[in-house]
Order: C-alpha cells, then structure tokens, then sequence
C-alpha cells in the first residue's frame, strides 16, 4: 500500500495473481493522482496464506471490507480490477454502491460469460467456480458508478466463438448504462497493463480526476500531461524495455503455467509472440503452453514454426519427434 491523500484506488488483480503484477504502473499512477494506493494478496495467493474455510468471491470481498475498514480506507474510493478481479470489484461495487466512485475494468470478468453451457464444458467439476458465478449473476455493478471498460483487442479465447461472446458480454454491461464507456485495446492481450501501460494510465486518470475536486483535477490533468510527454519522448527507456522484454514475458508465462493458469499463460505466450517475432524461443515456449493445455494440433504446428525462425532449436526438434513421429506423417 503506498499512502498518500485523496480517493484512494484499490488494485484487483486476476485469478492467481498477486498484488506485484501491478509493479508495471504503480508509481506512474501514484506520481499522476498523488493518492493512496492499494494492492493486496487475496487468501491463498502470494504472501496470504489459505484458510479452506473461507473460499470464493463473497469471503473474499467480506474479507477485504473488514481489512480496508482496519486500516481506516472503509469511505470512498475507486476500484481498478483484472480479469477475475471484475469479479471482486463487482461485488465489492454492489455492497458498497456509496462509496464506490469510479472503476476502471481491465479485460474483467462479467458475469454475463458465463453461460450455463460455458461452466458445463469448462467447469463441470468445479462447485467453487459455478457457486461464484451464481453469485456474481445476483450482483449487478450499480450503473450511477462510472466505469471505462477496457477490452482487449486478442481476448484469452481468440480463434474460438467464445472470444466473440467476451466482446459482446462487455458491450451488452456498457450500454446498460450512461455513465459507462468502452475502449478497445488494439493489439493488446489479457494483460494490457503490460502490453499497453499508457492506454490503462490514461484510463485510470480520466477516471480519478472526475471524481476528485476541480483544484485537484487540475493538478492531476496537469501531470498526466507532462507524463504523457515525457513517455513518449522514453519510449525507448528502461522501463518500456523490462515491461517488453521476452525473457521477463516468458517466465512470467512458464509462471502462470505452473500454477496451472493456463489461460493466462497462453496470453503471456502469445503477446510474447507478437512483440518478438523474430525469437524462435517465444514460439518454443507458446507451443509448450498448447502442448500444456492439450491442444496438440497447434503445439505441432507452432513448434515447427519455432524451428522455421530457429532452425537450432532443440526443445521443439524433441517435442515433435514426440508429437508427431515421421511414421505418424
């Protein structure tokens, strides 16, 4: 938690995450709105430990109004929420309608995905995630809250007719009210506070500085303008060179993958692509993660186009004489 005056702004971070997934734009933001900021680990995840007895999204948020309340943050404040963080911030919206004054989504999760037919298929076995979403269905995000909806342009479920119900789930929760707006984020993956921190940044400044007093929403304007120019003018910079790296993106990836996220694993992979695609390796590890996933069809083809750019490259050489055997050709 970095303390500071003004509207506090809370940090959900998405399924397996934990609060240091945010280190791409937390100073930016703290240096912008000079405000408190709030990230935590939610039970089981990071530096939290696991209580069996207080699992999903309602213990969670009943969790985290007892600890913003312990350490007096119980009054206004702003949400920005990740992926499964929608979730949290929805719930935490719906019980504490006064207090939230703005959100900013980050490619969240809406509850209105997840049909009967999506939990059947992909959830079948799992009563925690079905038990939430049946909650989240009874929770609606209060439409008096502004909300900018960011939605990734390359969802998690790109290539599937899922990724085209995800689009129009968050155009059907925007136009349910007037104090929503939606904004697409080109070229980006699941995390576009990686692949594009100055969109999120921008989002998340518009939002405080309409909730914040006209001195100080002029003092906010006035440093995400110096900001923006001097971005543009570091592009180039350390920090725009460690959040693009392909190293930092393919352990993050194989990170994701070992904690059994898979989904988010792949985006990693698959940004990782997008950004490098002259590296043999991001492809390697993208066809590891189909590989992981058990989608072998793509795993082949994505290993074979690993050895096209790096002709040397061992693993994927391996991986297909075990994949796809010449006897199998």
């Amino acid at each position: 938690m970095s303390a500071a005056s003004g509207i506090p702004i809370l940090f959900e971070s998405g399924g397996g995450d934990d609060a240091t997934v945010w280190k791409y734009i937390l100073k930016r933001v703290a240096a912008m709105t000079g405000t408190t900021l709030i990230t935590y680990d939610r039970a089981g995840v990071g530096k939290s430990e696991m209580d069996p007895s207080q699992h999903g999204v309602g213990n969670g948020v009943k969790g985290l109004e007892i600890g913003l309340k312990s350490l007096g943050y119980a009054g206004d404040i702003m949400l920005v929420a990740h992926s499964l963080g929608g979730f949290y911030a929805t719930l935490y919206a719906s019980r504490n309608p006064q207090h939230v004054k703005a959100a900013v989504l980050i490619d969240a999760n809406l509850a209105c995905f997840f049909t009967d037919d999506y939990l059947l298929k992909k959830f079948s076995l799992a009563i925690d995630v079905r038990d939430d979403v049946e909650l989240m269905r009874r929770a609606s995000f209060p439409p008096q809250i502004p909300v900018i909806d960011i939605v990734a342009e390359r969802t998690l479920f790109d290539g599937t007719p899922d990724a085209e119900r995800w689009r129009t789930c968050h155009q059907e929760f925007v136009v349910a009210s007037s104090k929503r707006e939606t904004v697409t984020a080109q070229g980006s993956g699941h995390y576009v506070f990686i692949s594009n921190p100055e969109l999120v940044l921008a989002a998340i400044v518009k939002g405080y500085a309409r909730v914040v007093d006209g001195a100080n929403r002029l003092t906010v304007l006035n440093r995400a303008v110096d900001h923006a120019v001097q971005a543009l003018n570091d592009v180039k910079g350390k920090d725009a060179q460690y959040m693009h790296s392909e190293n930092d993106l393919n352990e993050w990836g194989y990170a994701l993958l070992r904690r059994g996220e898979m989904e988010n694993a792949l985006a990693v992979f698959q940004l990782n692509v997008r950004l490098h695609p002259d590296s043999g390796n991001v492809y390697d590890s993208l066809a590891d993660c189909y590989e992981g996933m058990g989608d072998r069809e793509r795993a082949v083809a994505t290993y074979r186009r690993a050895l096209e750019v790096d002709p040397k490259k061992k693993h994927a050489e391996e991986r297909l004489k075990s994949l796809a055997p010449p006897s199998a050709n």
